[in-house]
């Protein structure tokens, strides 16, 4: 039997929603050629669960090119294979650039089986049984596509805002202070009574400028694009001491390296969300940011001295933007948990798995 080599697809075409009719019959066209390397039956098919590329042994036993699931797996269960073999059926996602289905093999001489198919009366409930779990899979994935697109937008639009912010607002309120300076400057020269108001006024004109830049930075982070990580969480536990009052610590055990932007913009949004979440629903004064290596896993601790949390709240995924962070930390593959703490207060740790490996490989440095 030949084992398909199935390209790996990187984490940059993995979440790239784009993709054009010339890409596609590209992809399919590769495809084709590796299915045609395996002996074994195999086919492609596609989100909409019908098939597309079809191998020479595949379409002996009659699974032809746009065959829906059910025809596809109903003509593996009775295909010609003697009845006293066991064969497995063996399927695996795909979701690259210009093609996203799934690859299906049946194998004649695996020892360990995702799914059985035999000739016998029993085919009938096994290849059904297959096709449900496929579709349920299917609509997991696509699910999770919507998701990442939904995060996709909000990340647009809070970018859009930020420069709305920044750009607009910001050099307005700029102008007005440097108006604002000159008055308390000819008032003061005049030594006349009011120039004390207009002090006031410079004042209050600077430290609004200082704010809006302030909800710019947490809107879009654009310090990701040139600092680590934990120098990003250290300017936002700043702006947090400067918007809400409140005192931060930055705990920086381990530096983590994180080669994607994608990974690295959703960790800091979900630090973001936690430490702002403790403010404003859990009262919190004082937050401190942990980052730390513990075993394989790298890990990202928001711990507050707020109100604590309600278990029936956390578990309903309500009211505390825990569906937010945990759609974040699916899309990265990290786990994300909340813990009450004897103290008072809360915990939030997301923790990437393999990350620490992946610093041990290359010796620490950003990959």
């Amino acid at each position: 039997m030949n084992q398909i080599d199935r390209p790996s697809p990187s984490p940059e075409t993995m979440f790239d929603g784009a993709a054009n009719a010339e890409g596609w019959v590209g992809a399919r066209a590769q495809w084709q050629k590796l299915l045609n390397q395996s002996t074994e039956p195999a086919c492609l098919v596609d989100a909409a669960l019908n098939a597309v590329a079809v191998n020479h042994a595949a379409s002996q036993l009659g699974v032809a090119p746009g065959a829906s699931i059910d025809r596809i797996l109903q003509t593996l269960a009775n295909g010609s294979t003697p009845r006293d073999m066991q064969r497995s059926l063996r399927w695996q996602r795909l979701d690259d650039r210009y093609m996203a289905g799934w690859l299906i093999e049946l194998r004649s001489d695996e020892s360990v089986q995702d799914q059985v198919l035999s000739g016998d009366t029993g085919s009938t409930t096994t290849h059904r049984l297959a096709t449900n779990n496929l579709r349920l899979q299917e609509e997991i994935s696509r699910r999770r596509k919507l998701e990442r697109q939904i995060l996709a937008v909000a990340e647009n639009e809070k970018q859009r805002i930020s420069l709305e912010l920044h750009d607009g607002l910001g050099q307005h309120l700029t102008g007005v202070s440097f108006v604002a300076r000159t008055l308390a400057d000819k008032l003061r020269s005049a030594e006349h009574e009011e120039a004390k108001e207009a002090e006031w006024l410079v004042k209050l004109l600077n430290e609004a400028i200082t704010r809006t830049r302030a909800l710019a930075r947490g809107l879009w982070p654009v310090s990701l694009e040139r600092d680590t990580l934990g120098q990003s969480i250290g300017k936002l536990a700043e702006d947090l001491e400067s918007i809400f009052g409140v005192s931060c610590a930055v705990q920086v055990i381990d530096e983590p390296r994180i080669a994607s932007q994608f990974a690295a913009h959703h960790v800091f949004r979900i630090v973001q969300e936690a430490a702002t979440n403790a403010i404003k629903h859990g009262r919190a004064r004082r937050l401190t940011f942990r980052l730390e290596l513990v075993g394989d896993e790298f890990t990202f601790c928001v711990i507050n001295d707020g109100l604590p949390v309600d278990p029936e709240q956390l578990a309903a995924g309500k009211g505390l933007g825990v569906v937010g962070m945990r759609l974040r930390a699916d899309a990265v593959g990290g786990h994300l948990s909340i813990e009450p703490l004897p103290s008072g207060g809360s915990e939030v740790t997301l923790a990437l798995p393999g990350v620490a490996s992946m610093l041990r490989s290359n010796g620490g440095d950003q990959p």
